[in-house]
């Protein structure tokens, strides 16, 4: 009998000890109480450095777009819990970069229920939802926690945007496509501070290059690279590394399923988020809905 209980003892100390070993790590921000599973170990996790709970989980909200301003990651949210509903209330959070606090947040305009991307130039943000674009006075918006909205533009829906970044004084976009040959466009910062009622088209483009398929974020590295997110639903995701005067592939990496936008840092990492994991996708297979930091030497093919 003594030597049976010391089996059930070792025993049950060993299930205790894999059981923690495989526990859901404590995270800066609101762990989801929605679902208790733990995170799942995805590609390249070895170039995954900080890793905070993407805000507002509980609340339903689904992050898209992301840049990274100062000391600050920003994140666009729009509320959801249901498959078939992709626009909702949506929201800027404001992160600390470097412990994931939330600094604050504010609300954007209800015609932009799915902003797919967020970028910052000149102390201004800039907010990607398909068929327009919002300059917003970055500084103000967070003073009164209200959008301060500068100028808006119309885009030509074949230009997108699904999501921005900036470089020098060009904001580069292009349209989330499935298929087809989607282009990525490079228009005058100015052109969009403009406004007006003529919608942004192919002839205010400097530049354009071929976007791979399923694109959903991009940012420019330290040496002028494009990196690409793609990722579709429940599907293998990737980053892609780009030549940015010709758009030809220079590397292609796996990462984090449902991986969303990007942004650089000033030492050079890139920052994503991810969807996979939220309430509105969370019977996905990735359960991932993480903020996180990634160091581009450190990634794999």
């Amino acid at each position: 009998m003594i030597l049976d209980r010391r089996r059930v003892l070792v025993a049950g100390a060993g299930l205790c000890l894999a059981s923690a070993a495989r526990a859901r790590p404590a995270l800066p921000g609101d762990a989801p109480a929605y679902d208790a599973r733990e995170l799942t170990v995805v590609p390249n996790a070895p170039a995954i450095g900080r890793r905070y709970w993407s805000p507002g989980l509980n609340e339903g909200y689904v992050p898209q777009g992301l840049t990274v301003f100062g000391d600050e990651v920003l994140v666009a949210c729009y509320r959801s819990t249901e498959r078939d509903q992709d626009n909702g209330p949506a929201r800027v959070f404001r992160l600390a970069r470097a412990d994931g606090r939330l600094l604050g947040s504010f609300v954007l305009p209800a015609t932009y229920g799915h902003p797919g991307g967020l970028a910052t130039a000149r102390d201004t943000l800039f907010v990607a939802n398909s068929g327009r674009l919002l300059a917003l006075d970055f500084k103000e918006s967070c003073r009164t926690g209200e959008c301060a909205p500068l100028k808006e533009a119309r885009v030509d829906k074949a230009m997108g945007p699904s999501f921005l970044t900036a470089s020098g004084d060009t904001l580069w976009f292009g349209p989330y496509r499935r298929e087809g040959t989607p282009g990525l466009h490079a228009v005058p910062i100015d052109r969009v501070l403009a406004g007006g009622e003529i919608p942004i088209g192919l002839a205010d483009s400097r530049a354009a290059l071929p976007l791979p398929l399923f694109a959903q974020g991009a940012t420019f590295d330290k040496a002028g690279k494009i990196w690409i997110s793609q990722s579709s639903g429940n599907r293998p995701a990737f980053l892609s590394r780009l030549d940015p005067a010709t758009g030809a592939v220079l590397g292609r990496y796996p990462a984090p399923g449902g991986i969303e936008d990007l942004g650089l840092a000033r030492d050079g990492k890139i920052w994503a988020v991810g969807e996979a994991g939220t309430q509105r996708w969370s019977r996905w297979s990735t359960f991932f809905p993480l903020v996180f930091e990634i160091d581009p030497a450190k990634l794999v093919t």
